[in-house]
């Protein structure tokens, strides 16, 4: 009896001593992060902005390769449809770009940050007036007018001169976010821009570089190239004369590349108003463990996708706010 006793208290001890090793051996979680179920199985479905598509799709592709049991289904469209489509539960989550109206968040929208990006005006680099713009700018007043008078507006008109050249102007048809941030800047309402509409962040792109005389507007992430940070071919950021002097100063000056971009708004250079938080959303908080799982995975190993795709990266405050939400 007494050998039988003696081996169970051996047996006994060493498990516990095997336990305290594979612990020990273990690394930590970064901090915020969750320990993975790691046999995830489930799918769930993701609309809305365009701006936020690259990021997203890139996230949930590695994701899907950490959890082969998980299905995500991705649709681009814009903020708009994507806030629809979760009131009709055609979404589990949505890509928003764009602050919350008080109308959403009553209906029970909820949402965490998951980037940072602003709009910013666009024209083509051939414009036969390019230096003039660089060099003086335009002010928000002379966008307004651009924009929303509906009218035939002349580069002449706006640089002061006498030419007769028409500015062909574009912005979004889609219920696009960028849309709602840019007429905000000049004190309108998307449903108040004027011109010919174009649908998504690439169309608009192509249309400026197909038109020398053309003036939209874009987010960051689309003006400039994702592996180099240099603007995109033919296309210019127009600077903007916040102080009305007609000539642009150091801080006015426009970007050269995505890095000085993203500079800029850190340091509140560029116009807040055009500075956004990128979110994802839902109706109420989430429930389901997949997608919890996933939008932990977004604010802790998922951040180094948000460089990559031409997104500002969130900061520690930031992430912080964010998990704290999804406790």
């Amino acid at each position: 009896m007494f050998r039988l006793s003696t081996i169970i208290l051996v047996l006994v001890l060493l498990s516990g001593f095997g336990c305290k090793s594979a612990k020990s051996d273990k690394e930590p979680l970064p901090e915020g992060q969750k320990e993975s179920t790691g046999n995830l199985q489930g799918d769930f479905s993701i609309g809305g902005a365009y701006a936020l598509y690259p990021l997203i799709s890139s996230l949930a592709a590695d994701f899907m390769k950490i959890h082969p049991g998980v299905k995500i289904e991705i649709t681009r469209a814009a903020t708009g449809e994507g806030i629809s489509g979760l009131l009709s539960k055609k979404y589990n989550l949505a890509m928003i770009s764009r602050p919350l109206t008080d109308e959403e968040v009553n209906s029970g929208i909820w949402d965490i940050a998951v980037a940072k990006d602003g709009v910013a005006p666009i024209i083509n680099m051939n414009n036969p007036y390019y230096g003039q713009i660089i060099d003086q700018g335009l002010t928000p007043e002379e966008f307004l007018k651009i924009f929303t008078s509906g009218k035939q507006i002349t580069w002449g008109e706006i640089l002061k001169s006498d030419s007769k050249d028409v500015i062909d102007v574009y912005t979004r048809g889609d219920q696009a976010g960028s849309a709602d941030v840019w007429a905000s800047f000049i004190y309108r309402n998307s449903e108040d821009l004027k011109g010919t509409k174009v649908t998504g962040d690439d169309a608009m792109i192509k249309s400026i570089q197909d038109n020398p005389l053309a003036i939209g507007y874009c987010n960051f992430s689309y003006a400039f190239n994702n592996l180099t940070g240099e603007r995109v071919r033919d296309i210019q950021i127009v600077p903007v004369d916040l102080d009305f002097d007609n000539k642009i100063d150091k801080k006015e000056t426009p970007f050269i590349n995505r890095e000085e971009a993203h500079r800029s708004l850190w340091l509140g250079f560029y116009p807040d108003v055009l500075c956004r938080e990128l979110t994802v959303g839902s109706v109420g908080k989430p429930t389901d463990q997949v997608i919890l799982e996933f939008l932990y995975f977004v604010l802790t190993e998922g951040q180094k996708n948000v460089k990559e795709v031409g997104f500002c990266e969130l900061n520690s405050v930031y992430i912080r706010n964010a998990l704290d939400k999804l406790e």
